[in-house]
Formats: structure tokens, sequence, C-alpha cells
């Protein structure tokens, strides 16, 4: 019996799950929910996880916190410590937001492998137009990954190799930790953020980019139906009842059209905050991570990976808010498109024609604004938002750098 969800597709198969969403499922119990027949006993112990997790980040935020009170007069050694407690701020806000609301999640994942899923044995040459797209995702996973990697290796090296006892991060407890009984429970605790962290930010990206690619493939499909019947409509020489047929056409159009509408609404009720927040820590958190880089390029291997992996996520994400942007602008072109004048000229009903170009203007109307995935309404996902504020990071540290 699995605890853990796994998504199924309308037929009942299970999906299979990129590695960074894997990765997520089966590290992250903190944000991935539980079946709906898991017993009681594992709601009670995810409840449990949830709120020790949460702890855990009180007292590394807590101790990331006092490490950079004693250093603030060390430039230096502040910027050692504030890339890792930008990143675990946010992490946190993120992470305990999606695990507190992780019930609506799966409802979305639910409804997105059901309904909005393009399915390879059904439309084969859609989902192989998409399949490239994911890779830049995994890339920057990959790095993500790499990051962590050389986190928790340096203070394992550190400790087998000069009897060292380091922690993952720069971090200032309230309790001396040399003493080796307490510093295993606190390199261990470090290494769980560490891949609470790293998964969370590896997968979600990973998710948004899967829902919205294949929500834009069902855009396409949908024009693509349209034409097709249409065609079919007019390569039938009977002109009887043309218009209330291709009206019917364009009704069923229309309710897959509100279908598609209401689940990229969802998408943004889902993803809105989580990005707000993502956008907001991005320019201080590539500031700092440059600065660290530039003043200690040799000892600042993570770093880099970090850095470039930050930013490879954020063109992603805007390359899939200005992708979702540009595919429902062409909505309303494609009502507009919709060979209707050819119907009009052999229909001879004038109260059927009528109602179809109401029909059609309406169409038209409804959707002479494309879809804007935002932060909370602040600004709209996009690659121009993205470029705005890797040159607002790049200003911040060019500042920083002048007060060194």
């Amino acid at each position: 019996m699995n605890l853990l969800y796994r998504p199924k597709l309308s037929d009942g198969k299970l999906v299979r799950l990129s590695w960074p969403i894997a990765m997520f499922r089966l590290t992250h119990i903190v944000c991935w929910p539980l079946e709906d027949d898991a017993p009681r006993w594992a709601y009670v112990f995810d409840r449990f996880c949830w709120f020790l997790a949460f702890i855990v980040f009180v007292l590394t935020n807590d101790a990331e916190l006092r490490y950079l009170r004693v250093n603030m007069q060390n430039l230096d050694e502040l910027l050692n410590g504030v890339p890792t407690y930008l990143v675990l701020i946010e992490a946190h806000i993120r992470g305990f937001t999606l695990g507190y609301r992780k019930n609506k999640f799966k409802n979305l994942l639910r409804k997105f492998y059901t309904d909005i899923y393009v399915d390879e044995r059904q439309h084969p040459s859609f989902y192989k137009k998409i399949q490239p797209r994911f890779w830049p995702l995994y890339v920057f996973s990959s790095m993500y990954v790499a990051t962590l990697t050389n986190f928790i290796v340096t203070p394992l090296a550190l400790l087998l190799t000069r009897g060292s006892r380091e922690l993952t991060f720069k971090m200032i407890p309230l309790f001396d930790y040399r003493y080796f009984p307490i510093y295993l429970p606190c390199l261990l605790s470090n290494i769980w953020v560490g891949f609470l962290v790293v998964s969370l930010f590896s997968a979600e990206p990973n998710i948004l980019g899967l829902v919205v690619l294949h929500l834009h493939s069902r855009y396409l499909i949908m024009n693509e139906n349209l034409r097709k019947k249409t065609e079919n409509l007019l390569k039938n020489p009977s002109n009887t009842e043309i218009a209330r047929r291709f009206r019917k056409i364009v009704v069923e159009t229309i309710d897959e059209n509100k279908r598609l509408n209401l689940f990229a609404q969802e998408i943004q009720n889902e993803f809105s905050f989580r990005i707000f927040i993502l956008f907001s820590f991005a320019a201080m958190c590539l500031c700092a991570v440059a600065s660290k880089v530039y003043m200690n390029p040799l000892g600042s291997f993570a770093y880099i990976f970090w850095m470039f992996g930050k930013i490879q996520e954020l063109m992603i994400i805007g390359d899939l808010g200005s992708t979702i942007i540009a595919t429902t602008d062409e909505v309303s072109t494609m009502y507009y498109n919709s060979n209707w004048e050819s119907v009009i000229a052999r229909s001879s009903d004038s109260c059927e024609n009528v109602r179809l170009m109401k029909l059609l203007t309406m169409a038209i109307a409804l959707n002479r604004k494309p879809f804007y995935l935002t932060g909370l309404n602040f600004f709209t996902v996009s690659l121009n938002t993205v470029i705005k504020i890797l040159q607002g990071a790049g200003s911040y540290f060019t500042c920083l750098i002048s007060f060194r």
C-alpha cells in the first residue's frame, strides 16, 4: 500500500514522474500529500514531521541569524552566511505554506493528470514537441543537487580527515555542539534541512513547468480540433443547417476553452504566493551569492552551482510565463480565423447566421485579454520581469562590491 500520493492518469495508469518530482515525493514529507486511503497513523505521523521540521527550521534560522549578528562588522564572514540564510528563509516560507495546504496541491495534481495532461498515446506529436523544454528544468535541478552534495561532503571530509566538527551551514547555535553526541544530531538536522530545501527548489519549478507546458499543448490541440472540424464541415457539399452545425462546433470549443481557462486560474491560485516569494528573494540571493563567489572563487564551488542554477530557474519560469501569455493571446484570433465567413456565405438561414455571429463575437470578447501568471498580482511572470530582476541583482552586487 502506498502512503505517499502517486498521481494517476484518467485510465488509472500510474504516472512516471521525472526525477526531481520523484525525489520531492520521496524526501519531502512536509510538502508531498498522502494518499486518500492512507491510515490514520500516517496522517498523525505526517503532521508530526511537519511540526518537527518547522521547529528544526526555526532553530536553524536562529543559529544562522546569530552568526550574521556576530560577524556584522566583517563583510567577508558576513557573506559566508547571508546566502544560506536567505535561501533558508525563502524555503521556510514556501515549503511550509505548501505543506499547510498540501491537499489542495494534491487536488490540482489529480485534476491535471486526469483532465489536462497530454498523453503520449493519444497525442504523440504534441507530447514529443514539448519534451525538449523539460531538459533545462532537469539541468538546473542537477545544479541544486550538486550544491547540496558539496555542502554535505565538506563537513564530513573535515570530520574524517582532520577531526574538525563543522556544521553544514554557517551558524552559531545556543549551545556548544562540539561534543559528538550533540554534534551528530546537529549535523544530521542540517543535512535534512538541506534535502528539504533542494528537493523543494528543484521540484516546484518542474511541477509548474509540467502543468504550464501541457496546458499550452491543450490550447494548441483545441485550436487544431476547431480547424479540422471546420474543414470537414466545409468539405461536405450539403449546405443544410451548416450554420447550426458550425455553431455547435464553436460551442464545443468554447466549453473546452472555458475548462482550460479555469485550470489556468487554478495554477495561478496555487503558485501565485510562492512565485511572489521566489522572485522577491531572487535579487538579494543572487547578489549575495555573486559577491561571495567574487571574493573567494576557489572556495565557492557550491555557490557557483547555486548561482547558475538560480539564474536558469528564473529564466525558465519567466519563459513559462511568456509562453502561456503568448498562447492565450492567440485564442481570440483562433475564433476570428475559424473560416466562419465561408459558413455564412453558404448558409441561407439568416436567423442562425445572426446567432452564430453573436456567439463568435462573445467568444472573441471573452478572450480579448491573455492569461497572466502573476506573483500575487504585483508583477507578471515573464522573461521581461526576470531580466529586470537580474539587472537589479547586478546593481546590488556592484554596490556591495564598492562597499568592500
